[in-house]
């Protein structure tokens, strides 16, 4: 299911979780009641977002100050909410909505669970959130054949963080490799592979801050200026 990144932003701007999961995503609403769990001496209600084949997502209210729990209180919510719901996606929300944890948990036999988090503030694109979030979409086509392992694997390709990450570093590599064969004017091997990262992580740096719109508020900033310098030549 092809999802654009654009057609999800507004949602979660806005924080419907239930629209974007339920319109845009292809999951199916949750009719369920809230689940009120304590941790820490403080009651909290997670209310149903959405499901897909018994897979659960909840979002959970803030703390008595109005923000979101903090970690430790996060994990000891989630302990508990997997005593109701073994395969689950919380959504922690401060009362002001400006603030989101994306938390996901992986259990694996013979292995410590995984706590991996995505955050989202108010006032940012949301990008990074929303790449990993089109990964857990589901097409009507789907239907008929989909368990729980398959939402259960599809969460996890999109949502472990050290997966993502050994891919990233993997490829940084291969591109770090071609990336110096272009380069002229060093006689020193040693010369060669310096320059050769200081320039990719420049670029890693650049393409980040844009990402983020902090150049002109404009995501793809350098392909538009590139495609402007090149129209005035």
């Amino acid at each position: 299911m092809q999802v654009q990144i654009d057609e999800l932003r507004p949602y979660l701007q806005n924080f419907d979780l239930t629209g974007m999961m339920v319109e845009e995503l292809g999951w199916d609403h949750y009719r369920a009641a809230p689940v009120a769990v304590s941790a820490s001496g403080e009651d909290f209600e997670l209310s149903p977002v959405a499901q897909k084949a018994g897979f659960a997502v909840y979002r959970c209210g803030p703390n008595a100050d109005g923000d979101v729990p903090p970690q430790s209180v996060r994990r000891q919510i989630e302990t508990q909410v997997a005593k109701i719901n073994y395969e689950h996606l919380i959504v922690f929300a401060d009362a002001a909505e400006t603030r989101q944890v994306w938390q996901w948990v992986k259990r694996e036999s013979g292995k410590p669970p995984a706590v991996r988090e995505l955050r989202y503030d108010k006032g940012q694109s949301g990008t990074a959130l929303l790449q990993r979030l089109c990964g857990i979409a589901f097409t009507l086509a789907e239907e008929g054949s989909l368990g729980i392992t398959d939402v259960f694997s599809r969460l996890r390709q999109s949502l472990d963080v050290e997966r993502v990450t050994k891919r990233f570093y993997d490829r940084f590599r291969e591109k770090l490799a071609a990336f110096q064969k272009f380069i002229d004017g060093f006689t020193a091997q040693g010369d060669r592979d310096w320059y050769a990262s200081l320039m990719l992580n420049r670029l890693m740096f650049v393409y980040f801050i844009q990402k983020q719109g902090f150049l002109d508020g404009d995501e793809h900033y350098l392909r538009n200026r590139r495609t402007s310098y090149d129209d005035d030549q």
